[in-house]
């Protein structure tokens, strides 16, 4: 095995078809029945729609369907009976190899079973690209019979492959004349993603009561597919201080587009309030949520004495004055309106 190329950190050599851990497949048989004769480059379409480009190096390569029993071509362990195989021509017709698979959309990982038309040891050769660059090649030798082989590679990091190549470099005959089985596909499933900017709004300290200016969240789709927006609500302990004041969102957003969300802060209380704007869609991880968090201020009166008792005195005089301090112990401004004596006289009839 021998590896190359810019993502060798993130790519690894794949053995055998459970390994791959496919979710996409590439059938032979959508190209025709047994012996059906292809030109040299032909499309082909895998499970879940990627479309698939096929290269050979000469016309005549064959579908060719696995047989059940001896005498057949493509024995040994691996293949399944019934399968339809891309054939890369006969040695007659002086094969048409390597394949070529060039891909619509990258994929993470692909793999299939190859084995050489004639018996014998041969080796199988897998070399994965993004665009021009190789990303790796993987090499697995048969044993002594020739019996098919797993070439396989997969990107752990994402759908940076866009082109595989299958071949021989070693062979008992012709190493341009091989089959090719199914090939299994990594592939990435199209979904939504949320992106959020920012993540947390802060608002400045404010009297109870009193409404901030707005604040903006951006929603943004860095999916790959459309964003369903279900709501936008204030969630939370103090979800009554926040206030969704102007949304441009609707029900759906385009990939790659961009909504927003106006917040402003209404404190209904003193002290510090936290709440969350809450965005609840088709992608992972919903709801997704924005933390909101503000002070709340207010004044608060407090009295000393909170009440005064007078000696007894003769009507129409005077008492001493006595004193009551007024002291503002909130967090805000208190602003006086008046201070008037009331209460009643007790009858004395």
């Amino acid at each position: 095995m021998s590896l190359s190329g810019a993502s060798a950190d993130t790519l690894k050599q794949i053995t055998s078809s459970s390994a791959q851990a496919a979710n996409d497949t590439l059938a032979w048989s959508q190209k025709g029945a047994d012996g059906t004769v292809l030109a040299a480059s032909f499309g082909a379409t895998t499970s879940m729609s990627n479309s698939v480009t096929v290269g050979m190096s000469a016309a005549n390569s064959i579908i060719s369907v696995v047989c059940p029993a001896t005498p057949c071509s493509w024995t040994g362990t691996g293949f399944t009976v019934s399968h339809s195989l891309l054939w890369s021509s006969d040695a007659g017709n002086g094969g048409s190899g390597p394949v070529t698979l060039t891909f619509s959309k990258g994929i993470s990982g692909a793999g299939a079973l190859v084995q050489a038309d004639l018996p014998g040891a041969f080796t199988g050769e897998i070399q994965v690209y993004n665009g021009t660059t190789l990303l790796a090649t993987y090499t697995v030798s048969s044993d002594t019979a020739g019996d098919p082989v797993y070439l396989g590679a997969l990107d752990e990091s994402g759908p940076n492959i866009n082109k595989v190549i299958f071949s021989l470099t070693a062979c008992a005959s012709l190493c341009t004349d091989f089959g090719v089985d199914t090939v299994n596909v990594n592939a990435t499933t199209a979904a939504p993603v949320v992106t959020l900017t920012p993540t947390a709004l802060t608002f400045a300290t404010t009297a109870v009561g009193s409404t901030t200016a707005a604040q903006v969240v951006t929603i943004k789709n860095t999916g790959t597919a459309t964003l369903n927006l279900t709501s936008e609500t204030i969630t939370g302990t103090n979800a009554t201080s926040f206030i969704k004041s102007a949304t441009t969102c609707g029900t759906t957003l385009a990939v790659a587009a961009t909504c927003t969300v106006s917040v402003a802060f209404k404190p209904a209380a003193a002290g510090a309030l936290k709440a969350a704007l809450s965005i609840a869609d088709n992608a992972a991880g919903s709801p997704q949520a924005v933390t909101l968090t503000g002070t709340g201020t207010a004044p608060v009166v407090t009295l000393t004495p909170t009440a005064l008792t007078f000696a007894t005195t003769a009507v129409g005089s005077t008492t001493a004055a006595q004193v009551v301090t007024i002291k503002n112990t909130g967090t805000a401004t208190l602003n006086l309106t008046s201070i008037v004596l009331g209460g009643t006289i007790p009858n004395r009839s």
